[in-house]
């Protein structure tokens, strides 16, 4: 199967997913009064880190959303906002980066109506690369590297925006979130020479055409030229969902 064109997966990814309520765009939620705004993010974080996706607090512990401060933090591919937020509140300072421009709009706003600044809004360029000189204490990446087809070419250039020993933290679908998709093995080449290719992205998010897989010795493989694993585990109860901080060599 062909992966999507970039500018698809652009389009596509404009409307950014919301925790158990859907896939909204952002041109829509920035026409928002505030007050709904507000309710909708709140609502979105006691989804997340009150239910099923914060099993036994593994999410905010693993990815370490409670124990950085005073750090330089970019959020690659932020959607609406919310981790750039948690970070903002624990006195960070936050850029936030993404594929669609209105996705860092509405992420800078989520953080300013509660009170806290953006340092910069960053676009994903070239599949998707971004344009900085910027260096950062560590790179936040939710739910985002495994939709991106070119992940290893994308971490070595994330690789050269960290300070050293700095940290790489993801959120990534695991071998079980594939075995879940479609009772079978998850491949160890690309995914979208599987048969069960299709299957396994819709299952998981029914729009941007591509997905991909990780566990501990693909995140090794694949990115172990720049990063060591300081942490690799499973975050919900099923384990659909993998936590994992590479820090940079």
């Amino acid at each position: 199967m062909t992966v999507p064109a970039f500018s698809t997966r652009r389009k596509a990814w404009s409307a950014p997913p919301v925790d158990d309520i859907g896939y909204l765009l952002s041109t829509e939620l920035l026409t928002w009064e505030d007050e709904a705004l507000i309710d909708l993010i709140r609502a979105m974080a006691e989804s997340r880190y009150g239910g099923w996706r914060n099993y036994q607090m593994r999410w905010r512990t693993i990815l370490g959303l409670d124990r950085t401060r005073d750090k330089d933090v970019l959020d690659y591919g932020c959607g609406v906002g919310l981790e750039a937020l948690q970070y903002a509140k624990n006195g960070n300072r936050v850029t936030v980066a993404d594929i669609a421009v209105d996705n860092t709009l509405l992420a800078e706003r989520v953080l300013g109506l509660e009170g806290h600044k953006c340092q910069r809004r960053l676009i994903h360029q070239r599949a998707p690369f971004i344009d900085t000189q910027e260096r950062f204490d560590v790179i936040h990446c939710c739910g985002v590297l495994h939709h991106i087809p070119n992940a290893v070419e994308v971490v070595e250039f994330m690789s050269g925006l960290l300070r050293p020993n700095g940290e790489l933290r993801l959120m990534v679908y695991s071998d079980r979130a594939w075995r879940i998709a479609t009772g079978t093995e998850p491949p160890r080449g690309p995914v979208e020479d599987h048969s069960e290719f299709v299957r396994y992205w819709q299952h998981w998010d029914p729009i941007g055409g591509y997905a991909d897989w990780y566990d501990r010795p693909r995140l090794a493989e694949r990115f172990g030229e720049w990063f060591r694993i300081d942490t690799c585990a499973y975050l919900t109860e099923h384990g659909e969902y993998m936590g994992a901080v590479l820090v940079r060599r």
